[in-house]
């Protein structure tokens, strides 16, 4: 089942802009489907309080209409005739009654496979153990529920975290026909199992990842501190989206459909249900479904209950048909529909409401801390109006002479609109981590990633541009460097009226976060991009040139400052052949960014490098690869971001490749990521998952090392490797492996490498030389302030990075 989202419905009490654009408002909203003139008279006597943010409004006219249903196409006939009658409550009840009938007489662990099937899951990884006993039986193969019914593919992994790693790689290299990623799903057991899922889980939440992640826990009726029980609930609240453990079979139906719909839907995430083992056997009958219909509190207008009442996850809206899903603060209101199934009503104006559900409202550039402040002077507009801020906004795009676009992940899905953006205005891109390929960098705009290990070319432009256009990023510290030094020309462009940042995000609560935007667009990247082409479509730009000058300084940039590649003298060395006999031969040494580039150079020529998927870990070679790989396509590069978790890419590659079977998954990683998680080569020889493993092995920690060589006076610690002989640990576990340690070998192995091994894994080992990554901003620096070369210089020690 995939949500059929409701039409958004403006509260009565918020204000509407002449352009028809939505303004926040403090005032308590209504629930969704108000049937009672009392109501109304509450709402005039000031019976809500006028500080909170988290009801929402329909109006009984909105039945049918707003809200994209009625009572032949929305409620259950019998859930309208009580609503007619003037029984929300009973409505309310009635309809989640329908909604769980479908699944009456199944047990939780046979509800959570059926959802899991209804929500388009393919794959499922794992680890096993008692607590969840009961759902992994529902994955094997002879479970008597399957019969000729399509099954789920169950993974065992070497290790929980593992699992969430390849979940995460699945997740992140997967879209669904709505244009959203896929929900990676992981089921481990209880106590560690679930610990070991904190860095995935965390990991995904840093990188807006859709994961979903089911383990079990110790009975209900278990005493405390019984065998693997832990308070992992609490555990997973900070690092996830949701967080919640199952109190009854009957919530099970509601809670699956939450956890996709929130993993899904604004910035995605991860979500962690709890499910003890007694309940996961519980079966749903009808005292389970009346007892939980009968003990279901309300989600009131009483803000003292709600807080009182905050772990029930499941309420009542008084007076309404709807439903409110999630905490006090953090939850949504549904509906169940005429076929019993939820939809969602976007229904509220609060904080997490609008992170969920783009407005495509403008705003006027306001500080971080008023910008959910009521003002009536604040300007705001509607995206695509033919005046108002929408004109405003458009005449800065149209005559801005330097302007410059951040593409970021909240653009992967908007390709084809930014390249014809840039193209009319010819505008110099730049992406960050998460957005390589979003535009394809053999285009002449594409300036390539920027940020502390980005390109020259980006980091300069940037600093210099009069109007930079920040879509689907957040502005991370990590592409804004010093953030008093970040876009100086933008900023007095600003002060004069013909310039500044127009930042564009679905989450409402990154406005003026870290950088105070003149225009901040709470919207999509993929709307904000349609509805600013057709502006441009309908009024061109009469001055085709004015960005002629920019263009040719982004192209002498990028002359005098490319990427690059040191370069070693041939060696001669004497060595014993294969019948014993002494004889001479020449070798060149390599270094990481070496091997990358001609890696790409073969993918290039031989026209395979659209249909790649690289994952990386993270150090040097993860900002090589970034730097000297040529990004063709959105979401071609899965990497450890914002937390920076070394020991991912072999997850991700492996997800990668189960979730696009006809992909090239190319695994680029580095010997001291790899050591942590090559306990996944025996999942990938067991699973027989064709992906290609390249280790770039220099013994190193090299990027750390380059850290304390800079700021601690080279006295090295914990940053030297011993590594395996990779080619040997591939062979164990029944992997065709693949050595080199010359560059006059490299280009004939690199081609066996890409080409050979269509059907099967294969891991090519590569040794190299220990070299920094360069060009770097060094913390605590402005964006142009870079290390281009490899040679000692003065830097300030306080600002070791992190």
């Amino acid at each position: 089942m995939k949500f059929a989202t409701a039409a958004a419905v403006l509260a009565a009490t918020s204000s509407i802009s002449s352009t028809g654009a939505f303004t926040l408002s403090k005032q308590r909203f209504s629930p969704d489907i108000n049937v009672y003139e009392r109501r109304k008279q509450q709402q005039n006597n000031g019976y809500y309080s006028r500080t909170a943010l988290h009801m929402s409004t329909l109006e009984s006219k909105s039945v049918g209409t707003s809200t994209g249903f009625s009572s032949q196409d929305g409620l259950s006939s019998a859930a309208w005739d009580d609503l007619v009658n003037g029984s929300a409550e009973t409505a309310s009840k009635n309809a989640a009654r329908t909604y769980m009938n479908k699944f009456k007489g199944d047990t939780a662990a046979h509800i959570i496979y059926s959802k899991l099937l209804e929500h388009g899951v393919e794959v499922v990884n794992g680890y096993s153990g008692g607590a969840i006993l009961p759902l992994l039986d529902q994955f094997h193969h002879s479970h008597p529920r399957h019969g000729e019914n399509k099954r789920i593919r169950w993974i065992t992994n070497s290790n929980e975290s593992s699992a969430g790693h390849v979940a995460e790689g699945i997740a992140k290299s997967s879209t669904e026909p709505d244009g959203r990623l896929a929900a990676g799903i992981v089921v481990a057991t209880s106590g560690p199992g679930a610990t070991n899922l904190v860095t995935p889980i965390t990991d995904a939440m840093c990188d807006g990842v859709p994961l979903i992640v089911l383990c079990g826990q110790a009975a209900t009726t278990a005493p405390v501190d019984a065998f693997q029980s832990c308070p992992a609930v609490d555990i997973m609240k900070p690092c996830s989206k949701w967080s919640y453990q199952i109190k009854s079979a009957a919530e099970v139906p509601f809670a699956m459909d939450y956890a996709f719909y929130v993993a899904r839907q604004g910035r995605p995430g991860p979500v962690f249900i709890d499910l003890p083992k007694d309940l996961q056997i519980q079966q749903l009958t009808d005292e389970v479904i009346d007892n939980f219909l009968n003990g279901l509190g309300s989600y009131t207008h009483d803000e003292s209950y709600n807080l009182d009442h905050d772990k029930e996850f499941v309420r009542l809206i008084p007076d309404t048909t709807a439903i409110h899903l999630g905490r006090v603060k953090e939850g949504l209101s549904f509906v169940v529909d005429g076929e019993g199934e939820l939809k969602h009503v976007e229904s509220g104006h609060d904080a997490y409401h609008l992170d969920h559900h783009a407005t495509n409202t403008i705003y006027g550039g306001v500080d971080y801390d008023k910008i959910y402040d009521e003002d009536d002077t604040r300007k705001t507009g509607k995206l695509g109006a033919p005046d108002g801020l929408m004109a405003e906004m458009m005449e800065k795009i149209r005559n801005a002479k330097r302007p410059f676009i951040i593409a970021g992940q909240g653009a992967n899905d908007a390709a084809k609109e930014l390249m014809e953006f840039a193209e009319s205005l010819q505008i110099p891109v730049a992406t960050t981590l998460h957005a390589l390929g979003t535009f394809d960098e053999r285009h002449p705009l594409a300036t390539n990633m920027l940020g502390m290990h980005g390109h020259a070319t980006p980091n300069y432009l940037i600093q210099e541009c009069d109007l930079l256009l920040c879509i689907g990023s957040r502005f991370d510290d990590r592409i804004t460097g010093r953030p008093s030094d970040f876009i100086p020309a933008a900023r007095q462009a600003s002060k004069e009226g013909r310039g500044g940042v127009i930042h564009v995000d679905c989450r409402f609560s990154e406005n003026a976060k870290q950088i105070k935007p003149d225009y901040f667009v709470h919207s999509t990247g993929k709307t904000f991009l349609r509805s600013v082409n057709d502006a441009i479509r309908a009024n061109p730009p009469k001055d085709t040139a004015r960005t002629k000058e920019w263009i040719s300084k982004k192209l002498e940039l990028e002359k005098e400052y490319p990427i690059k590649i040191t370069r070693y003298n041939p060696e001669k060395y004497t060595i014993e052949d294969e019948d014993g006999n002494m004889k001479e031969v020449t070798r060149t040494k390599m270094c990481c960014q070496g091997i990358i580039h001609e890696m790409n150079r073969q993918l290039l020529e031989s026209g395979k490098i659209d249909d790649a998927i690289f994952s990386t870990g993270v150090g040097i070679h993860q900002m090589a690869a970034a730097q000297l790989i040529t990004w063709t396509q959105p979401r071609q590069m899965l990497s450890s971001g914002s937390l920076g978790t070394m020991g991912v890419s072999l997850g991700y590659c492996m997800g990668s490749k189960l979730a696009n079977p006809t992909k090239i998954c190319i695994s680029v990683d580095g010997d001291g990521s790899f050591n942590m998680t090559f306990t996944e080569l025996k999942t990938i020889g067991e699973e027989k998952i064709p992906v290609k493993l390249l280790i770039l092995d220099n013994e190193s920690q090299m990027m750390v090392e380059y850290w304390q060589r800079l700021f601690h006076d080279e006295r090295y610690i914990a940053v030297r490797n011993k590594s395996p002989k990779y080619t040997t640990l591939a062979s164990a576990f029944g992997i065709k492996s693949i050595y080199c340690e010359s560059e006059e070998e490299l280009p004939e192995k690199m081609r066996e490498f890409l080409e050979d091994y269509d059907d099967e894994p294969v891991l090519f080992h590569v040794r190299i030389e220990r070299t920094p990554c360069l060009p770097m901003v060094a913390p605590g620096q402005p964006l142009d302030n870079m290390i281009l070369v490899d040679e000692d210089f003065e830097v300030d020690k306080s600002a070791a990075p992190s």
